[in-house]
C-alpha cells in the first residue's frame, strides 16, 4: 500500500484519499476496544483511542504522524512489511533493539545509569533459550508487552500468558514468569517517577508542609485507605495504603530524554538557533499578545 500520502498537503486529494484507506484498513485489521481506535494524530500520538469519524477529523485538521509508516498499532505486523513500501526502502534500517541501545546509550545517560544501560545492553543479547536465533530476552518481552498494550489486556491475564508461554518453551527458557518481572526488565527504558501522595478529594497534594499529614487539612479525610469502611478512622501503620497516588514525572530527565536524540535535539533548539528574527511576524508568538 503507497503511503506517501502521509506526507503530502492535508489539504490536497491525495491526503484525503490516503486516510480514507487508512481507516478502511484499520477497520479491517485492527482490534477496536469499545468501538474505538487508536489515533495516530500528531495530538493523539497513538495515546489515545478515538471512533472513526473522530479519527477522521483529527487526521484533516492536525495531521498524521509522519514518521508512523509502519502501522503497528492498526493490525499491521511487526514482522511483515508492506511490499510497496519496501520497495522504497534503500538502506538497512538495521536491529531496533541496537537503535535502542545506541539511543540510550548516549555519554551523559552511561555516567549516570551506567547500572541499567549494562541490564539493558546483556538482556538484548541473552538467547530466550539455548539455541534460539529469533528472539532474545528483551526483544521477546517487548513484543508481548507491545501486544497487551495494543489489545488492552489487564496485568492477570499477562501474566497468565507468561505462565503459559514459559511452560510451553524449553525448560532452560528465561521468559519472566509474571507482568512484575517483565516490567522490572522494561524499567530502565521508562522514565523516572515519582509518587506523591494525595487526598482522595483532590484537595492537597502530601509534599511540603503537607507531608508528615494523616488527615486533609480541607476536607478532614484519612490520607490513606480505611480497612472498615470507616475513613475517619486511621489504620496501622503496617497495613497504611494511600487512597491516592499521583504520578509526577520530574521535568530535567524528560528534558534530557528529548534531547538524547540528534536529531530531535536540532528541532527543539530551532527557535533559538535557526528562526528568522528580522521583524516581520513569521510565528504567531510575534504578535503583540504573546509579547
Amino acid at each position: 500500500m503507497d503511503r506517501s500520502w502521509m506526507n503530502a498537503s492535508r489539504i490536497t486529494e491525495e491526503y484525503e484519499n490516503g486516510v480514507e484507506e487508512f481507516l478502511l484498513f484499520a477497520q479491517s485489521k485492527a482490534q477496536p476496544m469499545w468501538g474505538k481506535f487508536f489515533c495516530p494524530c500528531v495530538k493523539c500520538g497513538n495515546g489515545r483511542r478515538q471512533t472513526i469519524d473522530d479519527i477522521r477529523t483529527h487526521l484533516i485538521c492536525e495531521g498524521i504522524i509522519r514518521s508512523y509508516t509502519k502501522w503497528i498499532w492498526h493490525g499491521e505486523s511487526l514482522d511483515t512489511a508492506d511490499m510497496s513500501q519496501a520497495d522504497d526502502v534503500t538502506t538497512d534500517s538495521g536491529n531496533p533493539i541496537e537503535e535502542m541501545i545506541r539511543d540510550l546509550g548516549q555519554e551523559g545517560f552511561e555516567e549516570a545509569h551506567a547500572a541499567l544501560y549494562d541490564n539493558i545492553e546483556v538482556d538484548s543479547k541473552m538467547p530466550l533459550y539455548s539455541g534460539c536465533i529469533s528472539f532474545t530476552k528483551l526483544s521477546a518481552v517487548l513484543a508481548l508487552v507491545n501486544l497487551k498494550a495494543r489489545f488492552g489486556w489487564s496485568d492477570k491475564s499477562f501474566s497468565e500468558l507468561l505462565m503459559l508461554l514459559t511452560n510451553m518453551l524449553p525448560a532452560d527458557n528465561i521468559l519472566p514468569k509474571n507482568h512484575y518481572q517483565a516490567k522490572k526488565i522494561l524499567c530502565p527504558v521508562g522514565m523516572q517517577y515519582e509518587k506523591i501522595h494525595a487526598c482522595c478529594n483532590d484537595c492537597i497534594l502530601y509534599i511540603d508542609d503537607f507531608a508528615e499529614l494523616d488527615y486533609c487539612p480541607v476536607c478532614g479525610v484519612s490520607r490513606y485507605r480505611p480497612t472498615n469502611g470507616d475513613s475517619t478512622v486511621l489504620v496501622s501503620d503496617a497495613d497504611r495504603r494511600p487512597a491516592k497516588v499521583c504520578w509526577y514525572l520530574p521535568i530535567i530527565p524528560r528534558f534530557k530524554r528529548l534531547f538524547a536524540n540528534g536529531e530531535d535535539a536540532k528541532n527543539l533548539i530551532w527557535h533559538a538557533n535557526t528562526r528568522k528574527s528580522d521583524g516581520l511576524m513569521r510565528h504567531p508568538n510575534k504578535t503583540k499578545d504573546n509579547q
